[in-house]
């Protein structure tokens, strides 16, 4: 389960950055004595603050370990990280530059889960409010996302996303289609959440061609199941609007070829019909007036 991140040295106030081996050891004897007879998952009150046992164990092992107790040391001592992973607080975005973090995998995956926890919090709220102003402060670039850090950042919204696929999909079994109007049809993917889509990284291209191919069934329903080739129309040109991969973009494109095709047909008959029935209209009359 996801959580927030927490310091040992903030948790446990008798320790510090520089508290020594001996110091640590100590700490740790004192505080599996007070918690030894709480459950795993128990929440135990440390002090004023609530932490599951363990967590406060998993801390504890960290500090016995050089290298992870070093990890801590890192956050603690960059506050603004520090802020950020506990409360989600922005100024480490804000003032974030190319390399701030230490460029080291094991580094960033200690933190990865801690970061992806506030970071994907942040993000799905800016995404269901369409706070274009944190997206873009999101959009920031140097994060290392790769791999689970990406993951962790982005997963919750991305499942987000993946309604709009599962509402396009149900429409296409929708008995009462045919009697959509277009507005009906475009709010499932309007105009702004095609806007902000796009303003997603790359991340979400997959999840974006998913849109258009599931936009492409649900206009091959509306033309061969109910010969609605005027909402199909709509519904092609919408996602035509969205960052999609070449293949995707292709498929929509020759879909509203044909619509253009069969648009033109029934015009061109009747351009056709029109002007024979003028000239037997004239015909007409030239007999008519002059009985020839």
């Amino acid at each position: 389960m996801a959580i927030p991140y927490t310091s040992p040295f903030k948790l446990f106030t008798n320790l510090t950055a520089n508290s020594t081996a001996d110091e640590i050891a100590a700490n740790r004897a004192a505080v599996l004595h007070r918690i030894q007879y709480a459950t795993a998952d128990e929440l135990v009150n440390w002090y004023g603050t609530e932490v599951p046992k363990s967590q406060m164990t998993r801390l504890l092992r960290e500090l016995d370990n050089y290298y992870t107790r070093q990890f801590h040391i890192a956050i603690f001592e960059d506050k603004q990280l520090l802020n950020f992973l506990e409360y989600g607080q922005l100024n480490f975005l804000r003032d974030y530059q190319p390399n701030r973090l230490p460029n080291e995998a094991d580094f960033v995956n200690f933190i990865a889960p801690y970061f992806g926890f506030q970071y994907s919090e942040t993000l799905l709220q800016a995404i269901k409010t369409n706070d274009k102003e944190l997206l873009q402060l999101l959009a920031i670039e140097g994060l290392p996302m790769v791999g689970d850090f990406e993951e962790h950042c982005y997963q919750d919204s991305l499942q987000y996303i993946n309604q709009t696929l599962q509402e396009l999909q149900a429409l296409q079994k929708e008995k009462q289609l045919i009697g959509f109007s277009d507005q009906e049809l475009t709010s499932y993917l309007p105009n702004r959440t095609i806007e902000l889509y796009n303003s997603l990284p790359d991340y979400f291209s997959p999840v974006r061609d998913k849109i258009g191919n599931e936009v492409y069934n649900v206009s091959v329903v509306l033309l061969q199941d109910f010969g609605h080739s005027t909402g199909a129309s709509v519904m092609v040109k919408q996602g035509l609007k969205l960052k999609l991969d070449q293949s995707v973009r292709q498929a929509l494109e020759q879909m509203l070829k044909n619509f253009s095709v069969r648009s033109k047909i029934p015009a061109a008959i009747w351009v056709g019909l029109s002007a024979i029935g003028l000239l037997y209209i004239l015909r007409f009359l030239e007999t008519y007036w002059y009985g020839t």
